[in-house]
């Protein structure tokens, strides 16, 4: 079943908003039945926080910013498009320092035969659904239901002895979730407002696109933070945070220039100076330290997927893919055999997801259209190989 429903009209325009740790950003994307579906219109805002500021602060005035651009821009090209600039619903996916993610795995065993019922999905789900008072749920996934053993996809009214359920579950910071839906209500004048994360979405997206992959590591390398998600055998296992990114490389590389007195063309070439090159490296040691930390606590119970689906921005997929190829975390592999890092760039979605008028190639926008489209009756498309 979809995130949203759609009941049976064949045609509906949902508006996209990706909430990271150093940009928001949106987008219009239209459904119709049969059809692959359609970006009209994507924009993206830098988080900037001004002295004094937290990066709440920072978040909600980009958000603001960005609902303007929906509104004056964005809307007339879905109307040029499709006749009308009006959306229904709203799917919003926020990201590390505000949101929180937890895969647990709840056990029914009796000594006698049973029938799983809703009932007891209800039961395991409620088992997970303890909200601390400064957080609300962003929503509860059951990944997989296992039944005597075997992952069974639709369990209901099945006799069994021993059920496991593996389920998702997200919370997000109470007073920013708040402020986020009420602007995003202002906005859009609708009370359809879902809230998502990062795990169920990559879960969710990349286990359709690569069928046939059972074991991969999605990780997702933003501004200020990095989540990992280990899928194994095709079940979401486990997700880890590592609150280091991108912006946090790149600022530790623009200090480390100034003190160097270094010109904007010796910044980007660490040969041209070994005190850049040293500071690099602390800050590039820093991020691979945190993710050693997050690997390790995985490791330690099960083997890691050899492949990790690189998420990043377009100007650091290629230095980051080099980084973590050549860094220490293949040691956890117990194996000389390189790693698999494969940078996922808006191509590898081109035969899911369509972009045209103002919409460009957002990968992360991208992502939330085909996690918005579950349930859709969409075109077939040839399983993606990595």
């Amino acid at each position: 079943m979809g995130l949203f429903s759609f009941n049976k009209k064949k045609a509906r325009s949902v508006a996209l908003i990706d909430i990271g740790s150093a940009s928001v950003g949106g987008a219009y994307v239209h459904y119709e039945e049969g059809k692959s579906p359609i970006i009209y219109y994507t924009a993206r805002v830098d988080i900037e926080t001004r002295e004094g500021e937290t990066i709440r602060d920072g978040m909600l005035r980009s958000l603001s910013f960005l609902e303007r651009l929906l509104i004056e821009e964005g809307a007339p090209a879905l109307r040029r498009e499709t006749g009308s600039g009006g959306v229904e619903k709203v799917l919003v996916s926020v990201a590390a320092p505000w949101q929180e993610t937890l895969v647990s795995t709840t056990n029914i065993q009796q000594r006698n035969a049973f029938t799983f019922s809703h009932a007891h999905l209800t039961d395991a789900i409620k088992k997970t659904a303890v909200v601390p008072k400064d957080r609300v749920s962003s929503g509860h996934t059951v990944v997989a239901t296992i039944l005597n053993g075997y992952e069974t996809p639709n369990p209901f009214g099945k006799r069994v002895t021993r059920a496991e359920l593996v389920i998702l579950a997200s919370t997000l910071e109470k007073e920013a979730a708040h402020a986020i839906e009420s602007s995003l209500r202002k906005a859009f004048h609708t009370n359809e407002i879902e809230l998502t994360a990062f795990a169920p979405v990559a879960y969710t997206v990349f286990r359709d696109l690569y069928p046939h992959q059972k074991d991969f590591v999605v990780l997702d390398v933003s501004g200020t933070g990095t989540d990992a998600a280990f899928i194994k055998r095709g079940l979401l296992v486990e997700v880890r945070s590592v609150a280091y990114g991108t912006q946090d490389l790149l600022i530790a590389a623009k200090k480390a220039g100034q003190r160097a007195h270094l010109s904007a063309v010796d910044m980007i070439d660490p040969v041209a100076n070994e005190s850049f090159a040293k500071e690099s490296e602390e800050a590039e040691r820093i991020w691979l330290d945190g993710l050693h930390g997050a690997f390790s606590s995985v490791a330690a119970v099960q083997a890691l997927p050899r492949t990790l689906l690189l998420l990043a921005d377009t100007d650091a997929r290629d230095y980051l893919k080099r980084t973590l190829e050549k860094s220490r975390l293949r040691s956890l592999w117990l194996s000389d055999e390189p790693l698999s890092v494969i940078p996922i760039t808006p191509s590898h979605l081109a035969t899911r997801v369509k972009t045209r008028g103002l919409g460009d190639g957002d990968l992360f926008l991208a992502l939330l259209a085909l996690y918005a489209a579950r349930g859709r009756n969409l075109p077939e498309a040839p399983p993606e190989s990595i």
